[in-house]
């Protein structure tokens, strides 16, 4: 049975994680293959226009921010290339997303950012979405990169600013900024990200229902899957405990989490397990 794009989720639905909408596993696996052919076609082609490029940098942030890069691995590996070779658009995104993905740049891109005098320009303050930008590209400085120390503190200053004024008119975005003050993206855990990420996303006004879709679907999916490893594991928890080890502490859950933390992929779901099971074995 195939779904149209439309019908995936109900008009009004909200997420919930962990709740499935009406329709089982194989149509929901079959929506989601449907979705992802949907996202690799306009990739493929925002790919082949230059002047793209800036958009899909964007798209490939959403992606990465939703938790379902691993659907795209080697589209945006060979995005990344292809945007390497020929620099054009965002500075900020740029720098971060190629640095995120193993690509060696210069932090001179952010030269242009600077004013006559060598301080940062203050248009820069009125562009909210532009200051997160440059904010998170800081954290993938390198020691000696001086011009991005100084960004940290500019940017810092004044979303915190930013945060403060809209405190009353824009609650959303005022949260959205100080959850990334107070814990960027390098230093976060992907699961929990998209966790955050879908509902802030879904709000968005210029947000891609298939990307949309694809995400919450996969959120589901992927959440199944952990779930099934969860009850192995705990299976084969309880049968070692009671006769070989009374005297130790269940901390099944929490070394689970840690794998997760590590990586939630489904492709490393038997890495999950066995990576369990040691830190079970150790502790």
């Amino acid at each position: 049975m195939s779904f149209k794009q439309e019908e995936v989720l109900r008009p009004n639905a909200n997420f919930h994680p962990g709740r499935w909408h009406d329709v089982k596993q194989a149509e929901v696996e079959q929506i989601v293959k449907d979705l992802k052919e949907v996202v690799r076609k306009y990739m493929f082609s925002s790919l082949e226009v230059p002047t793209e490029h800036a958009n899909l940098l964007k798209l490939i942030d959403v992606i990465q921010c939703l938790g379902i890069a691993y659907h795209f691995e080697e589209e945006i590996a060979q995005a990344m290339q292809r945007i390497y070779d020929a620099y054009g658009g965002n500075p900020s995104l740029w720098f971060r997303i190629l640095q995120q993905q193993g690509f060696l740049v210069s932090c001179d891109v952010f030269k242009e950012y600077k004013d006559e005098n060598g301080s940062f320009k203050e248009s820069l303050a009125s562009d909210v979405e532009g200051l997160l930008e440059l904010y998170e590209a800081t954290y993938l400085k390198v020691q000696g990169e001086v011009v991005l120390e100084d960004a940290l503190v500019f940017t810092k200053t004044h979303l915190n600013n930013i945060a403060n004024d809209l405190t009353q008119t824009n609650s959303v975005l005022s949260s959205h900024i100080q959850d990334a003050l107070n814990l960027p993206l390098q230093k976060r855990v992907p699961r929990l990200e998209a966790l955050c990420y879908i509902p802030f996303y879904q709000q968005q006004s210029c947000h891609n229902e298939s990307l949309l879709k694809l995400a919450k679907l996969g959120f589901n999916l992927v959440q199944s899957l952990h779930k099934k490893e969860l009850s192995h594991l705990s299976r084969w928890w309880k049968s070692l405990v009671p006769n070989n080890l009374p005297y130790v502490r269940d901390r099944l859950v929490e070394s689970f989490f840690w794998a997760l933390c590590v990586y939630f992929e489904p492709k490393y779901s038997q890495a999950r397990i066995f990576f369990n099971k040691s830190i079970c074995d150790v502790s």
